[in-house]
């Protein structure tokens, strides 16, 4: 009985340990899509014209944390539906609807 219910333990300890390992990967992941898109929206506006010094100053592994891949996506779709908008215009746009 009491080998039992030491094999119960574990098999929640390591069951809890797999559900936290499977979360972290998961925020990687979310993490790493976002600085990818992040890097996107950067190189789509470069394309339109926009200013490379003011490129620049955008640092897509500093706030990669801080948006959701969703709102890179958004940023995205509102440069490549408007040429003539800028980076930040359209982060200002997506960010309204965050």
């Amino acid at each position: 009985m009491l080998i039992k219910r030491a094999f119960s333990g574990v098999v929640v300890v390591v069951g809890l340990a797999a559900v936290g390992s499977v979360h972290a990967q998961g925020a990687l992941a979310e993490e790493i899509w976002s600085a990818s898109f992040c890097q996107q929206a950067v190189s789509l506006a470069k394309q339109h014209g926009e200013s490379p010094e003011t490129l620049n100053q955008v640092d897509c592994q500093g706030m990669q944390s801080s948006y959701q891949p969703s709102y890179w996506q958004c940023v995205i779709a509102a440069l490549k539906a408007d040429v003539h908008l800028e980076l930040d215009a359209a982060r200002q746009k997506c960010l309204a609807g965050y």
